[in-house]
């Protein structure tokens, strides 16, 4: 995988593939993308596109259709039309695309006016992405396709045409989801959560995970991570305060949350906003200069 910078475009190199992998099945594209609160266009190309929410949650636009995206989704649309992806905070995207008639024959809902929604595809995709990953070098065509049947397969018969796959979601989720984005900074925890949605908090947990993959705790740390590194790209507040402020029990424990989300610790991450900062108020003098 080539590392542009610590938030920046992560892209696996993939080997070309020929005309029989390209006709069959060929995987073309595999990249994560970070997006931080920018509308990232995405233009038209031969095939189809897999988009899923690694870290944070946004919304997929294409053509009349708009389409909400949380972690553990996954979303394929066919690369004929421009996709626009709009996050409402710093999140990081998964990005594959493939073509050839396997694909089309799998995702052969997808048009020029919608797409398939697959509420649980998120994991399969973010798995598929970690494997073409796992080397430094260039993934071999053979391998890359191997890898995208396998994915193709876990995602066969679970979508649903356009939107309305995303409609299924039991209100309780709705509930959840929508408490979670508003209330991270001051909800205690699950068992909170659970009572404020007077239900059981394995009864939450378990519907929970079923319509986006991951649970209602790791979610909730997601979100409180996201606002964050908002907090420390500003670079003017201590780790204490940021803590604090996004609902984490101690610094400590936001400390070892953070670095196994973002890959540095909290001081890191704010250091490197401040640099940017300065890099950028630099280069602001030389223009008026």
């Amino acid at each position: 995988m080539q590392h542009k910078n610590e938030i920046g475009l992560q892209e696996i190199q993939l080997e070309a593939p020929g005309d029989f992998l390209s006709e069959l099945l060929g995987v073309v594209e595999a990249a994560v993308i970070p997006l931080d609160g920018v509308v990232r266009e995405l233009p038209a190309a031969h095939g189809w596109r897999l988009i899923a929410p690694l870290e944070g949650s946004l919304r997929a636009a294409c053509g009349e259709l708009s389409l909400p995206l949380e972690p553990g989704n996954a979303f394929a649309v066919g690369t004929e039309d421009e996709v626009s992806l709009l996050p409402a905070l710093p999140c990081r995207v998964g990005l594959l695309t493939v073509c050839g008639s396997v694909a089309d024959k799998v995702l052969h809902a997808c048009s020029a006016q919608g797409g398939l929604f697959f509420p649980r595809g998120g994991e399969a995709v973010s798995r598929t992405l970690r494997m073409l990953s796992s080397g430094h070098k260039r993934v071999p065509a053979r391998e890359a396709s191997e890898l995208g049947y396998s994915l193709l397969m876990s995602l066969y018969g679970t979508g649903s045409a356009g939107p309305a796959g995303r409609h299924t979601m039991p209100p309780v989720v709705e509930a959840a989801l929508g408490i979670i984005r508003r209330d991270y900074a001051f909800l205690e925890g699950i068992a909170e959560l659970a009572e404020r949605l007077e239900v059981s908090q394995e009864y939450l947990t378990r519907c929970f995970c079923k319509y986006t993959g991951i649970t209602p705790g790791k979610y909730l740390n997601q979100v409180r991570i996201e606002n964050a590194r908002l907090l420390l790209r500003q670079g003017q507040h201590s780790i204490q305060f940021v803590s604090d402020a996004c609902g984490f029990a101690n610094a400590n424990y936001f400390a070892r949350v953070f670095r196994q989300s973002v890959g540095v610790n909290p001081r890191e991450y704010a250091r490197a906003g401040r640099e940017e900062a300065l890099l950028i108020s630099e280069e602001d003098r030389l223009y008026v200069l």
